[in-house]
C-alpha cells in the first residue's frame, strides 16, 4: 500500500499522539506538517487541502486506536517500528516527552502487535524499588495483624446491653492519682 493511501490515517495516530498530553502547541504543530510535508514531498506550508482539512477537524474523542491501525497490522515490523520512530519523535518537539506519550506509543505498539523489545527504546519507564501494589498489601496485613491480635473479650461486667440487644464495652476513665487532684 502506498504512502498515498495512508497519509490520513497517519495524519489521525500523528495528532492523536501529540494530543494525548492535552494540547497541541505551536512547535508540536509545525513538527508534524514539517513531517508531512517530507512524507508528501511538499512545502509544510503547502499541504494537500484533505490533509489540512484532517488535522484541523481531528477530535481526540473520536479517535479509535484500533479501527485506525488496522492498515498496518499486516506491515512487517520494520515499518510499524518507523511509525512509532514518527511518532516518538513529534512527541519530542516540545521539548518534554512525559509519560501520556510514552503510553500513547505502547498502546499503539500494542495495537499493532508489536513485542516490548521491539519498542522500549522509545518510551520513558520509571521504576520502582516496590511496587505500590506490594506496599499497600503489607500495609493491610500489618492492620489485619492488629485486628486480629489476640486480645481477650472484656469481662462480663464491664458489658452493657445498647439497643437492637447487642453488648457494648463500658469504659470507665482511669483514676485520677491522688496526688494531682487540686486543694
Amino acid at each position: 500500500m502506498k504512502l498515498s493511501d495512508r497519509i490520513l490515517v497517519i495524519v489521525d495516530l500523528l495528532m492523536a499522539g501529540l494530543s494525548c498530553d492535552g494540547t497541541i502547541v505551536g512547535e508540536e504543530d509545525q513538527a508534524a506538517r514539517r513531517l508531512l510535508g517530507e512524507l508528501l514531498l511538499c512545502k509544510p506550508d503547502a499541504l494537500p487541502a484533505h490533509v489540512e482539512e484532517r488535522i484541523r477537524g481531528f477530535r481526540l474523542i473520536d479517535f479509535d486506536m484500533d479501527a485506525t491501525v488496522q492498515d498496518f497490522l499486516s506491515d512487517p515490523p520494520m515499518k510499524k517500528r518507523r511509525l512509532l520512530e514518527l511518532i516518538a519523535k513529534l512527541s519530542d518537539a516540545d521539548g518534554q516527552h512525559d509519560m501520556r506519550e510514552s503510553d500513547f506509543i505502547r498502546d499503539l505498539a500494542r495495537a499493532l502487535g508489536m513485542a516490548t523489545e521491539e519498542y522500549q527504546d522509545l518510551v520513558l519507564t520509571i521504576e520502582f524499588e516496590e511496587s505500590i501494589d506490594e506496599r499497600m498489601k503489607s500495609m493491610r496485613d500489618s492492620f489485619l495483624e492488629l485486628r486480629v491480635s489476640d486480645v481477650p473479650p472484656p469481662p462480663p461486667e464491664m458489658q452493657q446491653p445498647i439497643a437492637g440487644g447487642r453488648k457494648r464495652t463500658r469504659t470507665d476513665p482511669p483514676p485520677i492519682p491522688e496526688d494531682a487532684r487540686k486543694r
